[in-house]
């Protein structure tokens, strides 16, 4: 590299590394949303994960930063991973609730938020229908979920005044 050119980017870099401790601290929580499998049938076109971009935006529209967390990891993977966000999503979706790539990687992040929680390091873990879901397998430690037949099944909501609550009435 010729001397000008050298010098010209030193001085960049300077500017660079000078400018960058005159930025504020960046306060936006960084949450990690775990990546659903695709089907077998639309893996050669889709991919072999996918987030929902509802997710995503739901997320920014909050004020956060969202990183994807692919399902196939290493435990080790998933640990750096962790160790670089502030919260988790489980998106909902259709995954196995017991063998699933989905699950295995939400067990692991599961298992490392207990451990931090435990130590007094707040990390929330949100679950959304199938993340929620997952969330009672691995707490419970087993599946207590059954299948209902309740599709189109419209059911009242009756509300009375208790006190000063709004509660429902038993159908």
């Amino acid at each position: 590299m010729c001397r000008p050119a050298a010098a010209l980017l030193a001085a960049l870099a300077a500017s660079l590394c000078c400018g960058a401790m005159d930025q504020p601290l960046n306060s936006r929580p960084i949450i990690g949303v775990l990546a659903q499998e695709t089907r077998k049938d639309e893996q050669a076109t889709r991919g072999f994960s996918y987030i929902a971009a509802s997710y995503v935006k739901y997320l920014e529209a909050a004020g956060a930063r969202v990183v994807p967390v692919r399902v196939n990891l290493t435990e080790e993977e998933y640990t750096k991973i962790f160790n670089s966000i502030n919260g988790l999503l489980l998106p909902g979706g259709s995954s196995n609730l017991l063998t699933s790539q989905y699950s295995r990687a939400a067990k692991i992040l599961y298992n490392l938020a207990l451990k931090a929680n435990d130590a007094s390091d707040y990390f929330p873990v949100w679950g959304t229908c199938l993340g929620f879901e997952q969330l009672t397998v691995l707490t419970a430690k087993k599946h207590l979920l059954t299948l209902t037949d309740t599709h189109a099944v419209a059911l009242p909501l009756n509300f009375t005044r208790t006190s000063s609550l709004m509660v429902s009435s038993d159908v």
